[in-house]
């Protein structure tokens, strides 16, 4: 399963290729989808954000398109048009004039406005994002030693994404498992 680092990865690599970019075709496999398509397509996008195990990309519009890998899903950057020869199946294709992006085998995929990010069922239970430069140790520091902290075991409490999101059995240091 992609955790914290693997999926800031993904969207260092995404976000070099979107951001700042018009996203000139968009398509979708899910049905109840489809009516973003025309919607997102043509739009520049703002930023590309992750935010624990979720990726957030942001279109000009006021559009965050959130995917949630779950257990299989990868995100994939080609030439545009240029698919990789692959067994998953196509979820999102983002197409700028020069690069494709590919959201393979993963189900949780939302279209949200500016307003629903923060009620989204998954987003709205992330702790502090431990990947983002604006969480440093003190911060951490005060979440782990507050009063609702006080009686957990400290590895349970670092597995628990509603108390710092972002983390992963990968060092993002050194890229390597500790």
């Amino acid at each position: 399963m992609p955790e914290g680092p693997e999926i800031r990865r993904a969207r260092d690599a995404l976000a070099e290729v979107l951001a700042g970019e018009t996203v000139e075709e968009v398509s979708f496999a899910f049905g109840r989808l489809k009516p973003f398509e025309s919607l997102l397509a043509g739009q520049r996008v703002v930023s590309v954000n992750s935010r624990g195990k979720a990726m957030l990309i942001r279109f000009a519009n006021d559009y965050t398109l959130y995917s949630h890998n779950q257990l299989y899903g990868r995100w994939m950057i080609v030439p545009r048009k240029q698919y990789p020869e692959t067994g998953r199946q196509l979820r999102i294709e983002l197409h700028t004039d020069r690069h494709s992006a590919l959201l393979y085998s993963a189900s949780d995929i939302d279209v949200l406005e500016d307003g629903q990010l923060n009620s989204h069922p998954y987003l709205s239970k992330l702790g502090p994002e431990l990947l983002e430069p604006a969480t440093n140790l003190e911060k951490v520091y005060q979440r782990l030693s507050g009063k609702a902290y006080s009686r957990r075991n400290l590895m349970g409490l670092l597995q628990d994404q509603s108390v710092l999101s972002g983390m992963g059995y990968i060092c993002p240091a050194c890229q390597q498992r500790p």
